[in-house]
């Protein structure tokens, strides 16, 4: 594959940087990649940051923003900060002028809900070039009233004008192909897992005026990074923290990530630990190997469903590519069995069970030797499963497997 001829790709995402969101890092850096290794890559987002360029050109990645609204937070989605649309007319004309310059050989759309996905299937239907969709979420909700709306939606709606427009699916890790397979009857779905590095922006001034900023000097850093919202709302963390403090008085709960439910810090005043969480708000992924430098430990963790249903999310990846030991509520086969061992590259731990957290993470605390192991041997595990030279090689072999399957 290495020597195959350059492609010209065309990928779509409402959400690309500047957002910040584990599918726009993932988007923005597949794009850098391929392009590194000699491809043409083009993308077309939304423009929701009106501060945002509408075209410009990024370690060689051609970037056009369409015009957005900007939508406002909805309890239906999470209330995720970045919702947007784009499906205008005038936008389908933009896109159609932007393929006809650039004439790509495939599409790639980056999450099936997001409405880019429905100028991705149009572009398809009317250009011919076959169509890459990548299916990074589960569409799923915490309260069951909202998914009497968004179960039909999804498999209804999308199935039918975005996914079953696709010419190939491409799933991160087991969960999200089993995903692809009950709710829309794909079971052609390839896994392609997510490439992982971190910035090389590592800087001890940095470092310690963000110590400075939020007071950490001195203290047992837990941090979680990720956004806050009702299926990645802390309970647990927050919950393990009384029993953690009484031994390790000096621990902080550091939670980087837009905040959008006030379930964490409720139930931190609650408990009397307000004073040991701090909600840092969202920053650059620029700045991740900053707070990584700064941890213990890493925790986050999806609750919406059983843990065996759960993936890893990329934020969780990136601390193991640091060093750092994760605790998650997942299953420990997301990438393949023997991949993720507990105790040996991670720990996995129960949701719903906060008194067995803080057992966990007081061990963890007391014994610097086993949190540098684990560290260790995660950071391995990330080199050898999660590089962009194997991501790349899957992703070019799905490309030309879906031009071969639309020149037919």
């Amino acid at each position: 594959m290495h020597n195959m001829n350059p492609l010209t790709i065309c990928m779509f995402s409402n959400l690309y940087p500047p957002v910040v969101s584990g599918s726009s890092t993932q988007t923005s850096a597949l794009a850098r990649e391929l392009t590194r290794r000699g491809h043409k890559t083009i993308v077309v987002t939304a423009r929701v940051d009106p501060h945002s360029p509408e075209y410009e050109e990024t370690d060689g990645v051609t970037i056009y923003r369409l015009p957005a609204f900007r939508l406002p937070k909805l309890p239906i989605a999470l209330n995720f900060p970045w919702l947007n649309y784009t499906f205008t007319p005038s936008n389908v004309r933009r896109i159609e002028t932007i393929l006809a310059r650039h004439k790509p050989e495939v599409l790639h759309l980056h999450n099936h809900m997001l409405d880019l996905g429905l100028s991705a299937a149009l572009m398809r239907r009317r250009t011919g070039y076959p169509l890459v969709t990548t299916l990074h979420t589960v569409i799923r909700h915490s309260q069951s009233l909202y998914n009497l709306v968004l179960y039909p939606a999804d498999r209804l709606i999308l199935k039918r004008l975005v996914v079953e427009q696709s010419d190939q699916l491409i799933c991160p890790d087991v969960n999200i192909k089993s995903y692809a397979q009950k709710a829309f009857g794909r079971s052609d779905a390839v896994i392609v897992h997510y490439g992982v590095d971190l910035p090389k922006s590592l800087d001890s001034g940095r470092v310690k005026q963000l110590r400075d900023i939020y007071n950490l000097h001195g203290k047992r850093i837990i941090l979680s990074l990720g956004h806050v919202h009702e299926i990645r709302d802390r309970q647990d963390l927050v919950a393990a923290l009384p029993e953690v403090l009484r031994v390790f008085p000096d621990t902080v709960l550091l939670i980087v990530g837009a905040v959008s439910t006030t379930i964490p810090a409720q139930l931190a005043r609650t408990l009397g630990v307000e004073h040991a969480v701090v909600f840092v708000g969202p920053v650059s992924h620029q700045t991740v190997p900053d707070f990584l430098a700064m941890a213990d430990l890493e925790a986050h963790w999806l609750n919406q469903e059983e843990p065996e249903h759960t993936s890893l999310g990329i934020a969780s990846l990136e601390a193991m590519l640091a060093g750092k030991v994760v605790l998650a509520a997942a299953n420990p086969d997301t990438y393949g069995p023997g991949i993720l061992v507990s105790g040996e590259n991670i720990l996995i731990v129960k949701s719903g069970h906060p008194a067995e957290l803080a057992q966990t993470i007081i061990g963890l605390l007391q014994d610097d030797a086993r949190r540098m192991a684990i560290g260790q041997r995660a950071s391995q595990t990330i080199r050898e499963h999660f590089s962009w030279d194997s991501i790349c090689e899957k992703t070019l072999q799905v490309y030309q497997a879906a031009i071969q399957k639309r020149a037919g």
